[in-house]
């Protein structure tokens, strides 16, 4: 994912710019040097289990399974996915995993969404991609790679769309599906397919789950991406990746403070308020290296 003999990464996706957007330092530590908190968080754990879930279901569906028992098989990934618990979040349990799968088999029980499966029948579901860049660093002619994983590939109106299964607490409001509208995720998701497909992609699904301890709610948002916002993203991508060049080739990644406290607080906040000569012992101490390698796929397109 890097480039040989250097720190300068080559295979990017949309996890890794938005950490560098967020902060170039968090970037640095987190990208660069790999450090990353131990454990995985309680919500990402859930989410995690939705979406395998989900696809569970979607995959037996498909392949002419009654809903009971695509059902079935779902419910049986939820108990084993379970087994290490979802932490002390009394809306991400499992009671809640067995309720939102039994409630998504009764909301879309007779989906307009139909599973997207490929003339060499390959189906789409989790599918990952990457693409070359037409971009290079300066002086090179290898090409930064584009690279991500689309959860469902879907048949819409007789489009095909790709499908971004969210889950969340919050409501389901316009405010959140707004945050959708102008996404680099999106953009991305579209781009790839486009130039991977055979059928172009016309746009993306957000299909999301809110859970709660008492209810699980659904709601769906189409949005689309016309070739203009796509060159606007390609451009906007070749911009942000120069700007890590620049801090690549002056060894120097400023913090940006105005993000410390984003999303219940920085996992670095603590280590970036100490000294410089304190900061390698404290994450050896609190945290383990593991680089995210966009490369890493869940199936092949």
């Amino acid at each position: 994912m890097f480039f040989e003999n250097s720190r300068l990464q080559q295979a990017w996706d949309n996890t890794s710019i938005a950490v560098f957007k967020d902060c170039p330092r968090k970037y640095f530590l987190n990208s660069v040097q790999g450090w990353r908190a131990r454990g995985i968080s309680p919500p990402l754990a859930w989410g995690g289990a939705m979406h395998d879930c989900y696809e569970v279901y979607d995959k037996a569906k498909i392949e002419g399974a009654s809903t009971e028992a695509a059902l079935c098989l779902s419910i049986r990934r939820a108990f084993e996915l379970a087994a290490a618990g979802f932490g002390d979040d009394n809306r991400r349990t499992l009671l809640t995993l067995l309720r939102s799968i039994v409630w998504y088999s009764e909301q879309y029980a007779s989906d307009v969404l139909q599973t997207y499966r490929f003339p060499n029948g390959r189906v789409g579901l989790e599918m990952s991609f990457s693409f070359p860049l037409p971009f290079s660093p300066a002086g090179s002619t290898t090409p930064y790679y584009y690279s991500g994983h689309i959860d469902k590939l879907a048949l819409y109106s007789d489009s095909l769309y790709a499908v971004e299964r969210k889950s969340t607490t919050v409501a389901l409001s316009e405010q959140f599906f707004a945050r959708y509208t102008h996404s680099a995720q999106i953009g991305g998701y579209v781009y790839a397919g486009k130039v991977i497909f055979d059928t172009p992609v016309s746009g993306a699904i957000i299909e999301a789950t809110q859970v709660g301890v008492n209810f699980t709610r659904f709601g769906r948002l189409v949005v689309h991406r016309i070739n203009d916002l796509l060159e606007e993203w390609m451009g906007d991508l070749h911009q942000w990746i120069r700007w890590v060049e620049s801090c690549h080739k002056e060894d120097y990644w400023p913090a940006n403070t105005e993000s410390c406290s984003k999303y219940n607080g920085c996992q670095f906040r603590n280590v970036c308020s100490k000294n410089r000569e304190l900061r390698p012992l404290m994450l050896e101490t609190d945290f383990v290296q593991n680089r995210w390698n966009p490369l890493v796929t869940r199936g092949d397109v």
